[in-house]
């Protein structure tokens, strides 16, 4: 019992978020480095499930996107990620470093049903109404295999990623591209209870600053 106390003390629980890509690669870096003896078990579970698991004591913290109403929580700011366009390799405008938002207009945006992801799909809707035009909805996101697949081998069509998704997302005849400013993006942020934080929690926040600073 003794060993198995110890176990739980020094494991860290936290929620992931979709998207993350080579952010979590790195702050699991960060973290080994400088809480060696420190476990890490990631739990993946919608937005809501997220924030009561950790409100309830079951979650150490948890990213999420966007900021909403969260009794008992805080929403401690991390980073915010540029989002890229991801378009037929064929495309014409594939072969820019650079895309102007505005150019994708005439072309159908696959993205998820707002009820799954009401936070990109505002950013993405606003964006694209700053840019001077309304997004023509196509088929919704459903999985990244299938998604980008269909944006490669089907009617020209696009989508919208997580720059650091995308860096390590496998897209045959697709290609990732940025916006030009102002690009659209969208901040994440730690979800923790309110309180001194606990060891595990502290050792996370060190980790995630330092990261911050890395990227700043």
């Amino acid at each position: 019992m003794a060993a198995l106390g110890a176990e739980q003390e020094s494991t860290l629980r936290l929620g992931t978020s979709v998207g993350l890509g080579t952010r979590l690669d790195a702050l699991l870096t960060v973290l080994s480095e400088r809480a060696p003896q420190m476990m890490v078990e990631l739990i993946s579970a919608p937005t809501a499930a997220r924030l009561q698991r950790v409100r309830d004591g079951e979650l150490d913290a948890a990213f999420v996107r966007g900021v909403e109403d969260s009794p008992e929580l805080e929403h401690l700011p991390l980073w915010r990620d540029a989002l890229v366009a991801a378009l037929p390799a064929e495309h014409p405008l594939a072969t820019r470093q650079k895309i102007d938002l505005a150019d994708l207009a005439d072309l159908p945006l696959r993205i998820a049903p707002r009820e799954a992801n009401p936070h990109l799909v505002d950013t993405a809707v606003d964006a694209c109404r700053a840019a001077g035009f309304e997004p023509i909805m196509g088929p919704p996101f459903t999985t990244d295999q299938d998604t980008l697949a269909a944006i490669a081998s089907g009617k020209p069509s696009w989508t919208l990623y997580y720059a650091p998704q995308a860096e390590i997302q496998p897209a045959p005849r697709v290609v990732f591209r940025p916006f030009t400013d102002p690009a659209p993006a969208v901040q994440s942020y730690l979800a923790v209870r309110q309180g001194p934080p606990s060891r595990r929690l502290a050792a996370l926040l060190d980790a995630c600053h330092r990261l911050g600073d890395a990227a700043a």
